[in-house]
């Protein structure tokens, strides 16, 4: 099925809205905001009490855009791109929002309530203490499937490139200019 220009554009157009979400926000979130809040805060439970909510809505942000790029990829692949273009565009988001999902449904609860049940602060604790323990293992998933998602974004945009160029190289050339007698040749 080959779209229409006028809906492959609009199509495009919503393609590169999602992706720029699906990419910008989280390398915002995790090479900015994350660091300046650990940082700035006094103890590592009010940086993650604070990025906590953040990084959920996040996610959730992420999740959507990844959705939308499963759609819009579908489509602008349907019209006879190469298999390898569409298996890449249409199986990265779902890597991606299945990324962003265990962040957001599996491991943020878990390490709100390990800080929620912790006795004190989780800074103040023994290094083997098992709350320190296994919150720093679902940071370290959290951290892993962040940079999983991001790095799925931003193969969409590599592939989405490479699928511009081949359509842009495919093209046929434009018609040649025939060109106008001149009427009178002053020169």
């Amino acid at each position: 099925m080959k779209l229409d220009s006028r809906l492959e554009t609009l199509v495009l157009t919503v393609h590169l809205a999602a992706l720029s979400l699906a990419l910008a926000p989280p390398l915002f979130f995790g090479a900015v905001v994350a660091p300046a809040v650990f940082r700035i805060l006094p103890t590592r439970d009010l940086a993650g009490a604070l990025q906590s909510p953040i990084l959920s809505k996040l996610c959730g942000i992420s999740e959507a855009s990844f959705l939308v790029l499963f759609g819009t990829a579908w489509l602008l692949t349907s019209g006879g791109a190469a298999k390898a273009t569409r298996a890449l565009l249409t199986r990265l988001p779902v890597l991606g929002f299945f990324a962003a999902l265990v962040i957001r449904e599996l491991l943020i609860p878990p390490i709100d309530k390990i800080r929620a049940e912790a006795p004190g602060l989780i800074d103040n604790l023994p290094a083997g203490d098992p709350s320190r323990m296994l919150l720093d293992r679902y940071h370290r998933l959290s951290t892993g499937l962040f940079s999983l998602a991001i790095g799925a974004a931003l193969l969409i945009l590599v592939v989405t490139a490479r699928l511009l160029s081949e359509r842009r190289a495919a093209s046929p050339p434009a018609a040649a200019r025939v060109p106008v007698p001149k009427i009178l040749d002053l020169g």
